[in-house]
C-alpha cells in the first residue's frame, strides 16, 4: 500500500556485464533436493498452499496453470556445449546429451509440469490445461478456467501463472530485445520508463459457480498478429480483448457503465505503457483508478496476469488499491494511482495482460 519496491541488486549470479543488474527474486519456497533445478513448481505450490481448501464435494476439480518451459542450470548448458565439440559432431552431442538425461528431466524442461503438481495436490478430477503465452499466460489461463466452469467442465477451479525467469539466460535474452530497463526502474506509465524489471512469483485463484464478494463478469482474448515481439502500436488487438470482456459482462447483465480500477498490464516498456494508455482511452468509460503491481514487484512474465488479477479482486473485495511504485511523472492523462495506495469502494474493475506475439487477455471483474 506504501508503494515499496521488492526489485534489488542481483546476486544469485554475477550480473555486472547484465543490461539490467536488479531484479525482484523470490529466494524461499526452494528445495533443491525435492524438486532439482525447477523453480517454477515449487512457486506454484506455495502460492496454492495459501488458497481456500477445495471442498470435499466439488467433484471435478480442474487446473489452469499459465507458464513457459523451465531451463537446466548454467553447468548443465555448458556441458551440453562441450559435448558438441569443434566443429560440431553430432554424434558426440548425442551421446553428451544421453549422459545428462538424468538432469534434463521434465520436471525442468516441461511447460506443463507445474501444472501436473498442482494438479495432484488437490486431487484433480477435471481437465488440466497449460497456458503458454508469455506475458499473457496467467490471465489466459484465467479465461480458460472461467469458460470450462461455464460450459460445466468442471465444478471448481484452480487457475493461475508462474513465472521463474530471474536467471542468466533470460535476462541476456531480454536485454538483447532491449526490454530491460538500464537504469534498474520499473515505473510503468513514467515519461522515464525505459524497460522492465524481471521478477518472480506465483499467483493462483480458487474459482467456483458459487456466489462470492467477486465474480468475473466477462473475458476477452484476442491477437494482434504484427509482430514477434512488438504490440501493434495502435493498440487494436488490446481493445478487442477489453471491449470482449465488457461486452460479455454486459450479456451477462453486468453493463460496465464505468471501470472503478484498472489493474494494467503496464510492462514499463516506452511502447507497450503508451499503447495499453491509448486503447484504455478509446473504450469511452470513465476510469476510476489505474495502476500496475509490476512497478513494486517486477514482470513476473508467465505469472504476471494472475498477479494482476489477484490485485484486482483485493481492490473490489477488500477496498486495497495499490499505487503503481515508481511512477512519479505519468505522460498520459489517466488517473494514475501515485506515491501511496489508498482505501477505495470499488465495484467494477479490468485486468490486462498482453504478451510477446500480440496476444492479449483482459478480464472484467464485479463486486457481489
Amino acid at each position: 500500500m506504501g508503494g515499496a519496491t521488492a526489485v534489488r541488486p542481483l546476486d544469485r549470479f554475477d550480473a555486472t556485464r547484465f543490461p539490467c543488474t536488479v531484479a525482484a527474486p523470490v529466494d524461499a519456497f526452494l528445495d533443491p533436493a525435492r524438486y532439482g533445478e525447477d523453480r517454477r513448481t515449487p512457486l506454484l505450490l506455495a502460492a496454492a498452499a495459501e488458497l481456500p481448501r477445495v471442498p470435499a464435494s466439488a467433484g471435478r476439480v480442474g487446473v489452469f496453470i499459465g507458464a513457459e518451459s523451465g531451463r537446466g542450470s548454467l553447468d548443465t548448458l555448458r556441458r551440453l556445449v562441450a559435448a558438441a565439440g569443434r566443429p560440431f559432431d553430432a554424434a558426440r552431442f548425442a551421446e553428451g546429451a544421453r549422459s545428462l538425461a538424468d538432469v534434463l528431466s521434465p520436471e525442468v524442461v516441461s511447460p506443463a509440469a507445474p501444472a501436473v503438481a498442482l494438479a495432484r495436490l488437490v486431487g484433480a478430477a477435471g481437465p488440466i490445461e497449460t497456458v503458454s503465452l508469455a506475458c499473457a499466460s496467467g490471465l489466459a489461463a484465467i479465461v480458460e478456467a472461467t469458460r470450462a466452469l461455464r460450459a460445466g467442465e468442471c465444478d471448481v477451479a484452480v487457475a493461475g501463472g508462474v513465472g521463474a525467469d530471474v536467471d542468466p539466460l533470460m535476462l541476456a535474452g531480454f536485454g538483447k530485445l532491449q526490454a530491460l530497463s538500464a537504469r534498474g526502474v520499473s515505473c510503468p506509465f513514467d515519461r522515464r520508463r525505459d524497460g522492465f524489471v524481471v521478477g518472480e512469483g506465483a499467483a493462483v485463484v480458487l474459482l467456483t459457480r458459487a456466489p462470492g464478494p467477486v465474480r468475473v463478469a466477462g473475458v476477452g482474448r484476442s491477437v494482434d498478429a504484427v509482430h514477434l515481439t512488438m504490440p501493434d502500436p495502435e493498440g487494436r488487438g488490446a481493445e478487442r480483448a477489453m471491449r470482449a470482456a465488457l461486452a460479455e459482462a454486459a450479456v451477462s447483465g453486468t453493463p460496465f457503465h464505468r471501470i472503478d480500477v484498472v489493474q494494467a498490464h503496464g510492462t514499463s516498456t516506452p511502447l507497450n505503457d503508451a499503447v495499453e494508455a491509448a486503447a484504455l482511452r478509446r473504450l469511452g468509460l470513465p476510469l476510476g483508478a489505474v495502476s500496475s503491481v509490476k512497478g513494486a514487484l517486477g514482470h513476473w512474465i508467465a505469472g504476471a496476469g494472475a498477479l494482476g488479477f489477484v490485485v484486482a479482486v483485493e481492490a473490489l473485495a477488500n477496498g486495497h488499491l495499490v499505487p503503481t511504485a515508481g511512477l512519479r511523472d505519468p505522460d498520459s492523462d489517466l488517473p494514475h494511482v501515485i506515491g501511496e495506495g489508498r482505501r477505495v469502494e470499488a465495484r467494477t474493475a479490468l485486468v490486462n495482460a498482453f504478451a510477446f506475439g500480440g496476444a492479449n487477455a483482459s478480464v472484467a471483474l464485479a463486486a457481489g
